[in-house]
């Protein structure tokens, strides 16, 4: 099984509500009825950014990530047939007034700790791209060791649920701009958990100082977001 990742943006003129309606009831049934995803497709999840500001950076809606889909297929073969499926394109062309840009990931879920099995809906998401003197798994490997160790240094519970997601060491996103090598998704009991976790400064300044070492900070993306299981067949 591989994780398929889908990042899009909200153009201007469009609401979060109506892109979240937009997004689960109009292109999600059209994206599973293309025959490749109907017959390897396992799970799907789409997690609508919460449009607020996180580790002290202001946010707006325009023009910002809109979401991150979580597609799980049977197979990295069948993945790639998806994203080189002419029909694939066509499908993306037809929403492109909704969903103002596609970015695609390959990544292996790496579980890092999932201390409350139940339905957790919000969650942080960043993605992120690694220093050029490392490579993508010389990043990985200092992602899941010491960069790992030390959140959980400062997390002091306040996350139950942790997931890395490692790009796959081969795979290369055609948009150099967001050829991401990585990035967490942390589950959260609660809106005013997350909060005091982003608004601890002490807490985000330790994190900030380690990602420095193997992270270009300034094309760093991390949104807050809302998880919603569209498909599972496990």
């Amino acid at each position: 099984m591989v994780k398929l990742m889908a990042l899009t943006k909200l153009p201007r003129n469009v609401s979060v509500d109506d892109f979240r309606h937009y997004w689960n009831h109009s292109f999600f049934p059209a994206f599973h009825a293309l025959p490749l995803v109907r017959e390897h497709l396992i799970r799907a999840a789409h997690n609508p950014v919460i449009p607020m500001a996180i580790r002290g950076e202001e946010t707006t809606v325009a023009d910002q990530w809109a979401g991150a889909a979580c597609y799980y297929f049977d197979s990295r073969v069948m993945a790639e047939a998806v994203l080189a499926d002419p029909a694939y394109r066509e499908l993306r062309a037809e929403h492109s007034d909704i969903m103002s840009a596609f970015v695609h990931l390959l990544v292996e879920e790496v579980w890092i700790y999932n201390r409350d099995t139940s339905h957790l809906p919000i969650k942080a998401f960043a993605f992120f791209k690694r220093q050029p003197k490392f490579s993508r798994l010389e990043a990985l490997q200092y992602y899941q060791g010491p960069h790992a160790e030390l959140g959980e240094t400062v997390n002091r519970g306040r996350t139950v649920r942790y997931i890395q997601n490692h790009t796959l060491l081969d795979y290369r996103n055609p948009d150099t701009r967001h050829d991401y090598d990585g990035g967490p998704e942390i589950w959260f009991k609660s809106m005013e958990t997350a909060m005091d976790l982003f608004g601890d400064k002490q807490a985000m300044a330790t994190l900030a100082e380690d990602e420095e070492r193997f992270v270009l900070r300034d094309q760093l993306v991390h949104f807050l977001a809302e998880e919603e299981i569209l498909y599972d067949q496990t």
